[in-house]
């Protein structure tokens, strides 16, 4: 069994900060939101201020970032009206610029391109990276599986970076995709209002007037980011499933591999069988069919193999209840453990919109995924930091929801149901690949889903051969930590046994 580390040290880190806190901590607070004002007529030199103070938040790796202060600097005798809005649409026409920059003309074959872009999806913008190869009129690369990417955690499609470039170079299309509620994607959250359409549920941030959903002004991040919506979501390893599956129907893909890593394996397994489907007024399942998994009635699955790096027990560490060698008292404990963390924290919405806030760092989130890369922690750059730290800290209420429900909504479906639910789908049928890394204290290769594979890969469980492993020296994100041998694992795995 296992706690998430994330839930340990989030703990201290709370407990630690409160024993700092002096007795004016909520005053400071409520003038620190209240000075985000939403737009006002201002001498430029004291904008100039505010706009230098922002701008030094963006990594200094961003191209534009010297030449924005430089004109803030050469305007200090001007007047103008500043608001947030207009900074993130500065800031959004910039980073355009910067991605078409990077796109290819068309008028060649000869070199690779890529795409950064949202896909609107039941009305949220799903950020969404495409790469594809140098050559995509060769035969060679026509007969090639997409590939779907599916991010864990907390995290985005950055640190898949190394594994696109590895696949874009062999010849691969490749689509990493930002779930819903995390990293660049939109991160819904519901205002309830009463029957005149007035709010009832307020804004986090401390306002001297109550404000309409569309007069709210976040502070502004320097990488864009989908419009959070005004939306109830229940967040599930199904309705993300459904997503991919959705996308991969709007990109008219034809043959797939998905990989994901931790929680994102739980997402491409659900996707590869189908298993978020409803059945409304109880009609037979094998009637309905998604896009990727097709169904028994004709419509053949368009997944050619799934590949999980670091796979997870669930949407959150609760699934670790259904083990089966625990006893009854073992389960009560821990299903008591789990509570009190949950009442005390995580479903605690005041306490998490303090932590992200107040407590939440760059040097914190550094720390904290050098602890993860165990093989080569200089992969922790300022990109990779960034990645995690502008969603969590300007995502606004959507992004405590996010967090919240991710830990306190239903675990779903363990890696050992599903296969137990589609014997004929992951035993029989489609290559399964896991690539582990051996020091990874999140999702141990010892641990139960670990465990689980390792005896159906040594002992055949599945009949057929159709389950592999590697374990690489790494820690949980492994893809970055030692890209050199996971990805040489990938790429043996897809031409032995997928093409």
């Amino acid at each position: 069994m296992m706690i998430s580390p994330w839930a340990i040290l989030f703990l201290l880190l709370l407990v630690a900060d409160a024993l700092s806190l002096q007795p004016s901590i909520f005053s400071a607070y409520r003038a620190k939101l209240s000075s985000s004002s939403v737009a006002l007529l201002v001498q430029q030199g004291s904008t100039n201020n505010r706009i230098q103070s922002n701008l030094r938040q963006i990594s200094p790796t961003h191209p534009w970032r010297t030449s924005a202060l430089s004109s803030a600097a050469n305007n200090e005798e001007q007047t103008i009206e500043l608001s947030y809005e207009s900074l993130q649409e500065e800031i959004r026409r910039r980073e355009s610029l910067q991605e078409e920059a990077l796109l290819d003309d068309g008028s060649s074959s000869s070199s690779s391109k890529t795409e950064q872009q949202f896909w609107k999806w039941r009305n949220h913008d799903i950020f969404c990276e495409v790469r594809t190869p140098a050559d995509t009129s060769s035969s060679d690369s026509k007969r090639k599986p997409k590939i779907i990417l599916l991010h864990g955690f907390g995290a985005s499609t950055t640190y898949w970076r190394e594994t696109m470039k590895t696949l874009q170079s062999g010849g691969f299309e490749v689509h990493a995709l930002d779930l819903l509620g995390q990293g660049r994607s939109s991160k819904p959250y519901c205002y309830a209002r009463d029957g005149d359409g007035r709010l009832t549920k307020f804004p986090y941030k401390l306002y001297s007037k109550a404000p309409s959903i569309t007069s709210i002004a976040e502070e502004t991040s320097p990488i864009s980011m989908g419009k959070n919506t005004n939306t109830n979501v229940h967040y599930s390893i199904n309705l993300w499933a459904n997503m991919i599956d959705d996308y991969a129907r709007h990109c008219n893909m034809d043959e797939v591999i998905l990989m994901g890593n931790s929680l994102g394996s739980l997402v491409a397994l659900s996707a590869a069988t189908g298993d978020f489907i409803k059945t409304p007024n109880n009609v037979d399942r094998e009637n309905m069919f998604g896009y990727l998994a097709g169904n028994h009635l004709g419509e053949r699955s368009r997944v050619k193999g799934v590949c999980l790096f670091n796979c997870a027990v669930g949407l959150n560490s609760m699934n670790v209840l259904k083990n089966p060698n625990f006893s009854a008292v073992q389960r009560n404990v821990l299903q008591w453990i789990f509570g009190i963390l949950n009442n005390l924290i995580f479903d605690n919405e005041l306490l998490l919109k303090f932590a992200l806030n107040d407590v939440v760092t760059k040097d914190l989130l550094r720390d904290a995924l050098k602890s993860l890369y165990t093989y080569n922690s200089e992969q922790v750059d300022e990109e990779l930091v960034d990645s995690f730290y502008y969603p969590a800290k300007f995502g606004g209420d959507g992004a405590v929801e996010a967090i919240r429900q991710i830990y306190t909504n239903d675990a779903g479906l363990s890696p050992m149901e599903l296969t137990a639910k589609y014997p004929e789908i992951l035993d029989k049928k489609l290559p399964l690949h896991l690539i582990w890394g051996d020091s990874d204290v999140v999702t141990p290769i010892n641990g139960d889903v670990g465990q689980f594979y390792c005896d159906r890969v040594a002992n055949n469980r599945g009949g057929k051969g159709m389950t592999t492993i590697d374990v690489v020296s790494a820690g949980h994100l492994l893809f970055d930590d030692n890209p050199s041998d996971t990805n040489s694992a990938l790429l043996r795995w897809i031409n032995k046994r997928v093409l």
